[in-house]
């Protein structure tokens, strides 16, 4: 079975909070244990320069190490009198001072009592009296048997008491007597955690972080379900949308948020828009090349009738009306099959040098008649140079054509069209202004729709099938142009063309 977006989402962030929360336990375990070890060692460092005071004041008042080799059983009490003064209270802070800790007995001790208790250290000093049998032992403080650690050696090197390895001791105290050192104490460090409350106590820390691992897993699962429910919503909706475009519904819309998927769902309105537009552009499109090709037909349809019911006689006038409308008919079928070939980039362009002012005169002399009939001045203002461009002379003297006729069409018997031309840093400017009628504001835009009219009547003795304005678009376009409809300064329309002038006139 496939796994939908949001399932692989929550599989990945669960992998990934995984991975993550394995690192950080894994790693704060092993700092743990080093950090720990490190801060005991720092302790016991602590507490054995305590245990060196006590060693010093005992040498002070013995005069000598010899109570010690003679009865090495005491280092337990001096050791217990030194954590005293660190605050760690023998007996209380941990298990009991041992004396297996000691180092095995050398030749020459004195063998030990049955029953001996350990004692303090003033015991020994000379002229004291020996203690009250009752007296408590001492405790061993801890579970890391500092005693057994310590190692005291005199001026000579020669081992004194403790029973730690002096190969692997790295930390020394001089024992320091009225300015004066009499022996050094030093201290093996705790290689790693091993007794058994110091195993358990690392692995209660364990289970504690695993336990703080464990809840933060599962709330950052549950905040990924809701993040993944609020962020894969509106791509559902996206879809849902994307589904209803495919089924034709065109007015499909979804909610825009925030961020890149408020983005997508922004594009996704404007798309739907574009096809909505599209899909109504292409009904009127239908309707209305209905309405421009049934016209002439019917009309051909009626005279036809007529001429065959004996209504209308069979003369030269009937023939030319009939002409007249199949030349009507025969213009919009090529109209209409020159912007599909347009539309599907097979219009063909021939681009040579050509010289645009000459095309400009010949279209203004080809529609002098046709202006002159409908009492119409027409008034070129070309500049002196010549104005060559890159085109296709054929398309471009029907441009030209094209606005020519359309101006004198729909401009007031009487009016002015007037052509002028400008020559701008890396083009040419045309316009092609006209008197009264104009168009109004709001179907300027619209103007180079294809069968699009200012007039709502859509009266044919005003004009055409509004194709020639369409046409004169796309062949600007060809010619890497632009075409603007605007009202004239003369009252009717002007429509200016900007075409790039050739390499050779910059």
């Amino acid at each position: 079975m496939r796994l939908r977006l949001w399932h692989q989402l929550f599989l990945l962030n669960a992998l990934l909070v995984v991975a993550a929360l394995g690192g950080v336990l894994l790693v704060q375990q092993q700092a743990f244990r080093r950090g720990l070890a490190d801060y005991l060692n720092t302790l016991d460092r602590q507490r054995a320069t305590a245990v060196a005071g006590v060693l010093a004041r005992h040498y002070r008042e013995a005069g000598n190490w010899e109570s010690l080799r003679q009865r090495p059983r005491v280092w337990l009490a001096l050791v217990g009198a030194g954590l005293e003064r660190e605050g760690v209270v023998p007996g209380e802070d941990g298990p009991p001072l041992r004396e297996d800790v000691l180092p095995p007995p050398r030749a020459g001790d004195p063998p030990p009592r049955a029953n001996e208790r350990l004692a303090s250290p003033d015991e020994f000093l000379p002229g004291r009296p020996p203690p009250p049998a009752e007296r408590p032992p001492p405790r061993r403080p801890g579970g890391m048997d500092l005693p057994a650690r310590l190692i005291l050696l005199d001026l000579q090197g020669r081992h004194v008491g403790g029973g730690g390895v002096l190969e692997h001791a790295d930390f020394d105290v001089p024992i320091d007597v009225d300015g004066r050192v009499v022996g050094h104490l030093k201290l093996t460090p705790l290689p790693r955690l091993r007794g058994e409350e110091d195993v358990a106590f690392v692995r209660h820390q364990a289970w504690i972080a695993a336990g703080a691992g464990g809840v933060a897993l599962v709330l950052a699962l549950l905040a990924s379900v809701a993040l993944g429910a609020r962020v894969l919503r509106p791509l559902q909706q996206v879809t849902d949308g994307a589904r209803r475009l495919a089924a034709g519904d065109f007015s499909a819309r979804v909610t825009a948020g925030g961020g890149e998927i408020g983005a997508l769902a922004h594009d996704f309105n404007r798309l739907a828009l574009a096809l909505e537009q599209a899909s109504q552009a292409r009904r009127q499109w239908i309707a209305d090349i209905s309405h421009e090709l049934r016209t002439p037909l019917a009309v051909l349809r009626g005279e036809i009738h007529a001429l065959e019911d004996g209504i209308r006689p069979y003369t030269p006038a009937a023939i030319a009306s009939l002409r007249g409308e199949t030349e009507r008919l025969g213009a919009l079928i090529d109209d209409l099959y020159q912007l599909a070939l347009a539309d599907v980039g097979a219009l063909a362009y021939r681009h040579e040098p050509v010289d645009l002012g000459e095309l400009l005169r010949e279209a203004a002399a080809a529609h002098a008649a046709l202006l002159r009939e409908r009492g119409m001045d027409l008034q070129l203002q070309l500049p002196d140079e010549a104005m060559p461009i890159e085109g296709d002379a054929q398309r471009l003297s029907q441009l030209w054509s094209n606005l020519l006729a359309n101006a004198a069409r729909y401009s007031d018997a009487g009016g002015c069209v007037r052509v002028q031309a400008q020559r701008l840093p890396a083009s040419w400017l045309i316009h092609v202004d006209d008197t009264p009628p104009g168009v109004a504001e709001t179907d300027l835009p619209r103007l180079f729709d294809r069968l699009f009219r200012g007039d709502a009547s859509r009266s044919r003795s005003s004009g055409g099938a509004g194709l020639g304005l369409a046409i004169c678009k796309s062949i600007v376009i060809a010619h890497a142009g632009s075409i603007v409809a605007a009202p004239s300064p003369l009252g009717g329309l002007r429509i200016s063309v900007c075409l790039p002038r050739s390499e050779d006139s910059r």
